[in-house]
């Protein structure tokens, strides 16, 4: 509309300007069109005041690139800076005051967390490299986000692998790698791991996994240690400077209740980390075995590769139903698997579902309570890919050689979505196997072959132990006591770290086992003859409690509570560990950092030539300024000089009137 009402208020200045040329015209004057020019502009300048309040326009706004730098303040990095640490920092900063006189330049730090402008400091006890892109990626999108400077000694100990990170929004890294990529000398005991509960009087397996660099032909002791006494021994012979083993140690389960089992390496000559040579683990011993009910329309080459697995535990007594019937003492098991078939009948036990080519479209009802996107798909095949982030339990040592080697699953289910606790996802992104926590926790597995995976395992690895191992570790994992206490503490994880915080659930039932938090309840925990007193915090219907970070040692763990004149009480274990997650690993990793900047189209530099990274930035083509375009209106009204102008106009019109004795 604003040219019709430039056509207006132009007419409407002509217009005047012809009257008074017209009369005009006819009087002695020097100049006697100028009177006639002056009120064409007064009047179409008053008339474009009147009509058009508000004039739309474009503004143009250009904005400089922003870099983020991203420094790694882990207490490793410090290490791997060692002596060149001062001289890093001159040339750091020598760099940023470069960088700031042509990009926006924003400084973070991270370990576990973000920190803003703190990036000298190398005080952090873990590394998650994935979560410090994707919150600056995150935070970063709507700017003009032109590069991320990453200075890492590339250790994780926390978060996926930054190799397969897919950022929010494309931008080139430029890592500068810290340390010495020489490989040191270390043996490190890299995980340990068995089967969350055991039966008494039986025997169980400990596995522990043994990397060594730089150390062949060197000789050394793995000891498996139980209430301070070596309970077995094994050596281990370092053939070559790149040494990788897998240890099992056999134990009886002689005691009931949660017991504690370590293993440490003896120290081997030219080793100077010796924080990472011993682990231990929490297993809780039972006085009956976990019973498990395994629901199938029809036999399947997959129940017989589960019934093996089972098996090999002791802890674990399987019975089998082909035809989907409920046995009459259903209320006697622990924990349902159904296979390819869901009962109509509700057990209310922890449960296993595994969908395939022959599950019943019926049956997606029961999972869309659990998935709501849950949906039923034409038959299609699905390859397996480990998602980094499960920590629902200890993987099996094998998985990422084996998982690629495994033929595809069978499946007509889809819609199941991904999260912290997926621990298999298809090649779309969907989650192939999910894990749920809680008070009965259930586990889906959307393909139906684990049959072929047994197969494919012993024919390229002469064994069946991660097949098996997962199916075992889903079973722990859907553990859940049914002793009939009215009162039960829960650990959530017994074995942790000094940088982890404790957690600890706990629930009260009434008589009609309804989970009720009416009472205050209360937990102590006992380390070398201290006593720390806790309240729990009522979450829902139950109890919780964050006993934050713990110094290093074994706690016993004491919940009471107090209800309709009864007392109830309840025990358990914690172990926290001393071995800083930053230790675990102590060799830079470059080639971490090097895929980095070559999957995102960055450089790499290492600390010694990084002064040269200024120049790499303005020889990339994508990093330049953004011109922003907008539209805004704005009101003539606030032009105040148009308002002078225009008197301006009328005041000199009526001045030359007046010299020029027109007004008669």
């Amino acid at each position: 509309m604003t040219w019709l009402y430039w056509t207006i208020s132009i007419i409407f200045g002509i217009l005047l300007a012809f009257l008074v040329y017209r009369k005009d015209k006819q009087k002695q004057a020097p100049f006697k069109w100028l009177p006639a020019v002056l009120r064409f502009f007064t009047g179409s300048l008053t008339a474009l005041l009147l009509l058009a309040p508000v004039f739309s326009g474009l503004s143009h706004e250009e904005e400089q690139p922003t870099i983020i730098w991203l420094q790694d303040i882990s207490t490793s990095s410090k290490q791997s800076l060692g002596g060149f640490e001062k001289k890093y920092k001159e040339q750091q900063e020598q760099v940023l005051r470069q960088l700031k006189q042509q990009y926006n330049v924003r400084e973070f730090g991270f370990g576990t967390e973000l920190f803003k402008d703190s990036i000298y400091t190398y005080d952090q006890k873990a590394t998650n490299i994935t979560q410090a892109l994707e919150l600056i990626s995150t935070q970063f999108q709507d700017k003009n986000l032109g590069a991320i400077i990453l200075a890492s000694d590339g250790i994780y100990n926390q978060g996926s692998n930054p190799s397969f990170l897919q950022l929010a929004k494309p931008v080139p890294i430029y890592p500068i790698a810290l340390g010495d990529s020489t490989t040191p000398k270390d043996l490190r005991l890299s995980s340990i791991y068995a089967n969350k509960t055991v039966a008494l009087n039986n025997s169980f397996e400990i596995f522990a996994d043994i990397v060594a660099t730089g150390l062949a032909g060197k000789q050394t002791t793995a000891s498996l240690i139980h209430q301070g006494q070596t309970i077995a021994t094994q050596p281990i012979s370092i053939n070559n400077n790149d040494f990788a083993q897998s240890l099992s140690f056999t134990a009886s389960a002689k005691q009931a209740g949660l017991q504690k089992y370590s293993i440490s390496i003896a120290a081997t000559e030219g080793e100077t980390n010796l924080q990472n040579n011993s682990q231990s683990i929490i297993v809780e011993v039972k006085e009956r075995k976990t019973k498990i009910l395994l629901l199938a329309n029809a036999p399947h080459p997959d129940i017989a590769v589960i019934r093996q697995a089972i098996n090999d535990a002791s802890q674990f007594e399987l019975t089998v139903s082909l035809n989907g019937s409920i046995p009459a003492n259903s209320n006697d098991f622990d924990i349902l698997i159904a296979y390819q078939y869901i009962p109509k009948a509700k057990l209310n036990l922890p449960t296993w579902y595994i969908t395939g080519a022959n599950m019943a479209t019926g049956n997606i009802a029961t999972l869309k309570e659990i998935e709501s996107g849950a949906v039923v798909t034409n038959e299609r095949n699905i390859s397996a890919q480990l998602k980094d982030a499960f920590t629902q339990f200890t993987l099996p040592s094998g998985i990422r050689a084996a998982l690629p080697k495994m033929p595809p699953l069978t499946t007509t289910l889809a819609g199941i979505k991904t999260s912290e606790q997926t621990l298999l996802s298809d090649q779309s992104g969907g989650a192939v196997w999910n894990y749920y926590p809680g008070t009965t926790p259930t586990s889906i597995l959307i393909g139906e072959g684990l049959w072929r995976w047994s197969v494919y395992e012993y024919k390229n690895f002469n064994n069946y132990n991660t097949t098996h191992e997962l199916i075992r570790q889903t079973l722990s994992f859907l553990q859940v006591d049914k002793e009939n206490k009215p009162f039960k503490i829960n650990v959530l994880k017994n074995n942790i770290t000094d940088n982890e915080p404790a957690i600890i659930l706990a629930e009260l039932r009434n008589p009609n086992g309804e989970l009720i938090n009416e009472p205050e309840a209360k937990l102590s925990l006992s380390s070398e003859g201290k006593t720390l007193n806790y309240n729990f915090e009522k979450s829902g219907n139950a109890y919780r409690l964050q006993a934050g970070l713990l110094a290093p040692g074994d706690y016993n763990l004491k919940g009471t509570v107090s209800w309709k004149g009864k007392n109830y009480e309840d025990f358990g274990l914690l172990h926290v560990s001393d071995i800083p997650l930053e230790a675990l690993r102590t060799h830079a990793d470059f080639q971490l950092m090097y895929q980095l900047a070559a999957k995102t189209g960055g450089s790499f530099f290492t600390q010694y030539n990084f002064g040269q990274l200024t120049d790499s930035l303005k020889n990339n083509p994508q990093i330049k300024p953004v011109i922003h375009s907008q539209s805004k209106s704005k009101p003539i009204i606030d032009e105040r000089w148009l308002f002078f102008l225009i008197i301006a106009l009328a005041s000199l019109e009526w001045f030359l009137r007046k010299y020029w004795n027109m007004n008669t």
